[in-house]
C-alpha cells in the first residue's frame, strides 16, 4: 500500500500529471466564511450536520488521497454537501497552490498539505488554523498532528500515517544464523556480513543512494532513531562534526564499501529498493514505510514468506529507542476558501474511523490510518498488518524536524542526498561531508 503511494509520488516528481476528475457538478451553494480564518457564527467544530446542505466544495488531492465517487456520495448523503474532486499529481498541487494563493485565490476548499510544505505555506499565511474548525478530541486522536503546526497554529491534519521502520526477511537472516532483527548499526553490519558470507544473497542491505529525497530520508531516520536531530527549530544544522549525523554517514559508507549495499544503489530510488527486496535481492530495507507489507507479502509480487517478514524500528547507533520519523500528508483549508465550514465538515467526516479504514483497504489508496482509534479498531479486527509493531511505534512518532521544515527544505534535502552518495562512494569522508553540508545549510538559511 505504501509502496503504491510512493510509486505515484515518484511519477509526480517526474512531472506526470493526472487529469482533473470532476465527480459532481460545480454548482455552489450556501454557507461560507468568505475567506475568514474564523468560523461563521453557529459553527460547531467537529460536527456533521446539514447546515451547509446545497454547498459544493472543491477538494484537491493526489491519486492516493482520492476517495472513489461512491464513497464521496456517502458524505453528500449525510451532510448535503457536494464534492468536486480534482485529482492532480503531487507536485502539480504544490505549484497550483503557490500560483493561485499568490493571486489571493483559493486553489480549492480542501487541499493536500505535504510535511515538506508546512513552513512555506504556513509562513505565507495561506492556510486557515484548524484549531477552530476541528475539535480538541479530533486533534488529540490524530497521530503526527504536531508535524503540521506552524507558528503555533494547526494548519493541517494528517490523513495518512507514513513513518519509517525497517523490513527484514527472517528466512534469509536465519539461513546465516541470525535469529532476531538487528536493533543497532553494528548488529546490522554483523547480520549483513553473515548473510553475504553464507551466500544467501550478494547484497543484503537495501538502501537507496540516488540523489533524491528518498535517499535523504533513511539518513534522517538513522539519526533520529539514535536520539539525534537533523535541524533545530530555527533551521540551524543539528548534525555537528563528530556527532550522530557523521556517524550515520560512516555506517552507510562501511556498508557500501563492503558490498553489503548493492553498488547499483547510487541509481536506485526507494521504490526500486523495495522492489528488489520483494524480489529476494536483499535481506533487509533499513528505512521504509509500514505500507510496504502489502507488496512484500503478496505471493504474486514477492518471494518473501509472509510469516517470515518482520517490520521493526529503524536501528539506532546504540539501541532502537529514539523517535520514529513521520513523513505524513495532511488535509488543509486555504484561508481564501469561500466555504471553510463545509470544508471542515468534510475533513471531520474523513477523520472518522470508518472512512480511514475504507482508505486503508482501498487498493488505490492503501493509507495507514493516522488515528489511534482507527488503528485499534483495525488491530482488534485482525486486519492490520504488523499490528503489534505499528502500535508499539505509534507513540514514538515525531516530526523529522521539530517546528516544521524550513522554506528552503528542498535545497537542504538535495544537498543531504548528494552528501550521502558522495560519502558512500568514498569521494569524500564523512567528516568532510558533514562539514560541507553544515555550511550549505547555513547558506540556505541566510538566503531564506
Amino acid at each position: 500500500m505504501g509502496n503504491l503511494r510512493r510509486q505515484w509520488r515518484r511519477m509526480a516528481l517526474a512531472g506526470a500529471t493526472i487529469a482533473a476528475l470532476t465527480l459532481t457538478a460545480c454548482s455552489t451553494g450556501g454557507g461560507g466564511g468568505g475567506g475568514s480564518a474564523t468560523p461563521a457564527a453557529g459553527f460547531k467544530p467537529g460536527s456533521l450536520d446539514r447546515k451547509y446542505a446545497g454547498t459544493t466544495i472543491s477538494v484537491m488531492m493526489p491519486p492516493w488521497g482520492s476517495f472513489k465517487k461512491s464513497v464521496l456520495q456517502q458524505f453528500t448523503a449525510k451532510t448535503g454537501i457536494k464534492v468536486n474532486l480534482q485529482t492532480l499529481a503531487w507536485d502539480s498541487i504544490h505549484d497550483k497552490v503557490v500560483t493561485t494563493e499568490a493571486s489571493g485565490q483559493a486553489p480549492a476548499d480542501v487541499v493536500e498539505l505535504d510535511w515538506t510544505w508546512v513552513s512555506q505555506f504556513g509562513a505565507a499565511g495561506w492556510l486557515a488554523p484548524l484549531d477552530q474548525y476541528l475539535s480538541a478530541a479530533q486533534l488529540k486522536d490524530s497521530v503526527g498532528a504536531s508535524t503540521f503546526v506552524q507558528g503555533g497554529k494547526q494548519i493541517g491534519v494528517p490523513y495518512s500515517l507514513d513513518f519509517r521502520g525497517s523490513e527484514y526477511d527472517m528466512t534469509m537472516l536465519k539461513k546465516a544464523g541470525i535469529t532476531s532483527a538487528p536493533t543497532t548499526w553494528d548488529e546490522v553490519l554483523i547480520a549483513a556480513r553473515a548473510v553475504k558470507k553464507a551466500g544467501v544473497v550478494a547484497h543484503p542491505i537495501g538502501l537507496p543512494l540516488k540523489i533524491l529525497e528518498g535517499t535523504s530520508t533513511p539518513w534522517y531516520a538513522l539519526v533520529r532513531s539514535s536520539g539525534g536531530q537533523i535541524l533545530t527549530p530555527k533551521g540551524k544544522p543539528a548534525f555537528d562534526s563528530g556527532g550522530l549525523g557523521q556517524a550515520a554517514l560512516e555506517f552507510i559508507h562501511t556498508a557500501y564499501s563492503e558490498g553489503l549495499i548493492d553498488p547499483g544503489a547510487i541509481g536506485l530510488t526507494d521504490q526500486q529498493v523495495g522492489d528488489n527486496f520483494a524480489a529476494g535481492e536483499s535481506a533487509m530495507v533499513l528505512a521504509t514505510g509500514p505500507g510496504g507489507n502489502a507488496q512484500f507479502t503478496d505471493p504474486a509480487k514477492s518471494k518473501i514468506s509472509k510469516d517470515q517478514l518482520q517490520f521493526a524500528h529503524v536501528p539506532g547507533q546504540k539501541d532502537a529507542t529514539g523517535p520514529t520519523v513521520s513523513l505524513e500528508e495532511a488535509l488543509s483549508i486555504p484561508k481564501a476558501s469561500k466555504h471553510p465550514e463545509a470544508a471542515a465538515e468534510f475533513i471531520t467526516w474523513w477523520l472518522q474511523p470508518a472512512q480511514l479504514i475504507t482508505a486503508y483497504h482501498d487498493p488505490d489508496m492503501g493509507l495507514l490510518p493516522p488515528s489511534s482509534a482507527a488503528l485499534k479498531e483495525l488491530a482488534d479486527s485482525g486486519k492490520l498488518a504488523d499490528a503489534q509493531t505499528i502500535q508499539t511505534l505509534e507513540p514514538t512518532i515525531q516530526a523529522v524536524i521539530p517546528g516544521g521544515t524550513p522554506t528552503w527544505y528542498s535545497k537542504f534535502s538535495s544537498a543531504a542526498a548528494a552528501t550521502i552518495q558522495s560519502v558512500a562512494l568514498g569521494h569524500t569522508s564523512a567528516a568532510a561531508g558533514i562539514q560541507k553540508l553544515a555550511k550549505q545549510t547555513d547558506q540556505f538559511a541566510s538566503q531564506g
